[in-house]
Order: C-alpha cells, then sequence, then structure tokens
C-alpha cells in the first residue's frame, strides 16, 4: 500500500514537473518570437533620427513615384537649354573695312577681295571657320593662328551666276572663331550686268 501511495506521489511530482517545463518551453519560445519585435522596434526607433535630416522636396516625390522617364520628364522640361561655351581663351578681331562694294561685275567672273583685320586682343587669335551666305561667295582664312596686334586677311572670291544678271547682290561671310561675341560678319555688294 505505501508503495503505491509512493508511486503515486512520483507520478504527481513527474506530472507537475513536466507541466512546468512544458510552461517554461513556451515562455521561452514567445520570448524568441518576440525578439523581431523588439528588434523592429530599435529600427523603428532610428528611421526617425533619419527624418530629422533636412529634406528635399523633390526628393519626396521621387519617393512617392518610380524613377523612370515619366517622373524626370517634367523636370527636364522645365529646365533651361544648355549652352555651348567655346573653350579656352577669347580675343577680339578688328575689320580694316567691313563692308565691300564690287561695283559692276560681269557674270561668271572672279572677283577677288580681301578682307584685312588685326588681333586687338591679348590672346592669340584662331579662326575657326568662314563661311558665304551662297555658293557664290567662297572665303578663304588663314589656318594659323594669329598673333596679338598681328594683321592677315580673309580673300573672298565672289563668281555671279547666270540667275544673278541684271540684279545688285549682297552676300554675307560669317567669321567663326575665338572672339566674343564668336562670330563676325563681313559683306560684299556689287551689281551683276545683264548678258549681252
Amino acid at each position: 500500500m505505501t508503495n503505491k501511495i509512493t508511486l503515486g506521489l512520483v507520478g504527481v511530482v513527474l506530472i507537475i514537473s513536466v507541466y512546468n517545463s512544458v510552461k517554461i518551453s513556451n515562455i521561452k519560445v514567445e520570448n524568441v518570437i518576440e525578439q523581431p519585435n523588439r528588434s523592429n522596434t530599435v529600427n523603428n526607433n532610428v528611421v526617425p533620427q533619419q527624418n530629422n535630416l533636412p529634406t528635399n522636396p523633390n526628393m519626396e516625390n521621387l519617393n512617392a513615384q518610380p524613377l523612370n522617364s515619366a517622373a524626370i520628364a517634367p523636370a527636364q522640361q522645365n529646365a533651361s537649354p544648355v549652352q555651348a561655351v567655346s573653350s579656352g581663351p577669347t580675343t577680339s578681331i578688328q575689320f580694316k573695312n567691313e563692308v565691300h562694294d564690287f561695283g559692276n561685275v560681269d557674270v561668271e567672273t572672279e572677283n577677288k577681295y580681301s578682307f584685312e583685320f588685326v588681333n586687338t586682343g591679348t590672346e592669340p587669335l584662331s579662326i575657326t571657320n568662314a563661311k558665304g551666305s551662297c555658293g557664290c561667295t567662297v572665303p578663304d582664312w588663314p589656318k594659323y593662328p594669329i598673333k596679338p596686334n598681328e594683321t592677315a586677311t580673309i580673300d573672298v572670291i565672289f563668281r555671279p551666276s547666270k540667275g544673278q544678271a541684271g540684279s545688285p547682290q549682297e552676300k554675307t561671310v560669317t567669321v567663326e572663331a575665338n572672339t566674343e561675341p564668336k562670330n563676325t560678319i563681313v559683306k560684299i555688294k556689287a551689281f551683276v550686268n545683264a548678258e549681252k
């Protein structure tokens, strides 16, 4: 009888021990499950500190929308166009005559004139292009740098066509160089005689 009572007590103690160990295990499991929440709480506490930094209103719009060409397009439309800026030092140019009148000329003749100029700046003058306003006006310019105070010429040939016969003509030559402004214009004039 005593052995049965002892065994019964031992059984009750074992059941209570198992119950308590299971309960303790559940508490540990719950604590482990709650750990990510705690780490999230820590992370959430850090995020507001980042939000205390000065913000750019445009950045908020970028965060609200996916970064794509449609989101960027309005900003590009409002942006002012970028102007091309010549690199290197600039100088200045001064022509002795900016206009030359050939007077009366015949059709399909070569009429030559040299526009004399001087580099009036403090840097070497480099002419990158000289272009006539039509095919009948052909300029030729120095391909080397002109030193400050040095004189040179742009040679122009005017060849009037049959279609210009019997009419006054005015043509331009645009000189592009490292000057300010970049382009300088000289002119030629002539009256093309009617064909006989």
